[in-house]
């Protein structure tokens, strides 16, 4: 849309109000929209108010279609005055805003001039910079380093015909620049620029000519001829009677030696021939002396060159010293048997062999015959037993006595005295068991056993049992089980003492069988 803007004034000056009838000549169509918005030839009516105009249309430059616009007074019944004030065919531009004045053709009434050709027009007639650079090539004559100058502007230098290219304008630029110049082709007159002929010379110099095919093809020629006269800078061969400075007897470098210095050195003493290869070392086999230097090789070299103390040096870095080594990466040595014990390195299979061989310190599972170091039997810790240990924990011994026609009465009498000897060992509890077995010759006998120590002296066990075996026929029992407690070492004695109550005298069988355990 485009925004048109005036002021509509009387003669006098003063602003009109009335209405201004905008028509399209034809039908318009914006296909910028979506859908696309057709516009009718359909008349509209604008009301302007103090003669100030501002209303919006749609753009006709691009589809050269015209709006006719007609502008009435009105009347103070609302109604328009004839005839119409301005009445105009013009094309809305599209450029926004545009004066109402602009859209006008010339002379107003007539439409003698498209409206965007006058706008181009008015705008070129007001601005000077730009009416200067519509037209060209503009002739400038030699060029002029101090000159400014401006787009397609045409100077001459070097005998050379440039033009200017940038468009902005230039000075110091000069025109063999050719960013902002372009070279034509022609001489200032207007002919065509031949290349020179003439052959090549100091006249060439500064002379600004472009030179003839036929100029360089004689002087690249020439050129060739005199090289082919030359020797190669490298490995030349020369041929026929080649001359070269005489060298000083003695030099030793690259210089050509002309016969005179090879005679000369021929002609030298025996003696200082010798004298010097007495300072030369043979090929083969050299023994050298003083401080002899060789190149240092890469260090990954592996061939026959010498080997300087820089390349061990720099090779040997990259081993391990050894004494205490201290190795990167992925060590890896040989396997080892599962046996050894040296001091060769072992590798992780030789670790994990062992290891395999061995019971975890939590839990162990043994397998075979395991050993382990005999305790003391006074041991009462977590350390593990032997059997040894456990043997020497326990001390059985056995005692038996059977005899006949023993007399028991109401007195205690002695049966059976046991010693058992300890030695230096001390144990701590003593299970003495035993049993009687009696036969009487009476009823309603009442036997009672008892047990005296060496250490107690007095009874320490004691058990009664009632007896009813006449005549031998039958026998009684009476069983001894006593735990005793203390501490015991040397020979331990104890004595098992019966009596017999219910009658004066007892006539009795007895048979008595002891067993003692000693626990440490």
């Amino acid at each position: 849309m485009t925004q048109i803007l005036g002021t509509l004034k009387d003669s006098a000056g003063n602003g009109i109000t009335g209405k201004l009838i905008v028509v399209l000549a034809g039908t318009l169509i914006d296909d910028a929209t979506n859908p696309d918005t057709i516009y009718l030839p359909q008349s509209y009516t604008f009301t302007i108010t103090a003669g100030a105009l501002d209303i919006t249309l749609p753009q006709s430059e691009t589809s050269r279609i015209t709006y006719n616009f007609q502008f009435f007074k009105i009347a103070t019944d609302g109604s328009l005055i004839e005839p119409a004030l301005i009445n105009f065919n013009a094309l809305v531009p599209n450029v926004s805003p545009v004066q109402f004045a602009s859209l006008a053709p010339t002379g107003i009434t007539n439409d003698v001039l498209d409206t965007g050709a006058l706008r181009v027009a008015r705008l070129i007639s007001t601005t000077p910079a730009l009416a200067q650079s519509i037209g060209g090539p503009f002739p400038q004559g030699a060029y002029n380093p101090t000159t400014t100058y401006k787009f397609r502007d045409l100077v001459t230098y070097l005998n050379r015909t440039y033009i200017s290219k940038d468009l902005n304008p230039i000075t110091g630029v000069a025109p063999t620049n050719t960013t902002s110049w372009m070279v034509i082709p022609v001489e200032p007159n207007g002919s065509l620029i031949l290349a020179d002929d003439s052959p090549y010379s100091s006249t060439w110099n500064s002379s600004g000519k472009a030179a003839s095919q036929d100029a360089v093809y004689d002087q690249v020629e020439d050129v060739k001829s005199n090289v082919a006269l030359k020797a190669n800078l490298i490995s030349p061969i020369f041929s026929g009677d080649v001359v070269v400075p005489n060298q000083t007897l003695g030099d030793a470098s690259t210089k050509a030696a002309n016969t005179n210095f090879v005679a000369a050195a021929l002609s030298d003493s025996n003696t200082t021939t010798n004298t010097a290869l007495a300072l030369k070392a043979p090929l083969s086999s050299p023994t050298f002396t003083g401080d002899p230097k060789a190149p240092t090789p890469a260090t990954t070299d592996n061939d026959t060159s010498i080997a300087t103390t820089a390349y061990v040096k720099a090779n040997l870095n990259n081993y391990a010293t050894l004494a205490s080594p201290t190795f990167t990466g992925s060590v890896v040595v040989p396997s080892q048997t599962t046996n050894d014990n040296s001091t060769k390195a072992a590798n992780t299979n030789y670790v994990d062999t062992g290891l395999a061989l061995k019971a975890n310190i939590a839990s162990p599972s043994f397998t075979g015959v395991p050993a382990v170091p005999t305790a003391s039997v006074s041991n009462n810790t977590t350390q593990a037993a032997s059997t040894a240990f456990v043997k020497n924990s326990f001390i059985i011994s056995n005692a038996s006595l059977s005899s006949g026609g023993i007399t028991i009465n109401a007195a205690e009498s002695g049966l059976l005295n046991i010693t058992i000897p300890l030695g230096s060992s001390t144990y701590r509890i003593a299970v003495i068991i035993g049993r009687i077995d009696f036969y009487t010759n009476g009823n309603n006998i009442t036997l009672t056993g008892r047990i005296k120590d060496n250490i107690t002296s007095t009874n320490i066990f004691s058990s009664t049992t009632s007896g009813n075996a006449a005549a031998y026929t039958d026998s009684d029992q009476l069983t001894l089980a006593y735990i005793h407690g203390g501490t015991f070492t040397g020979n331990y004695s104890f004595n098992i003492n019966a009596l017999a109550t219910g009658a004066t005298v007892f006539a009795m069988t007895v048979s008595a069988s002891i067993q003692v355990l000693f626990i440490a």
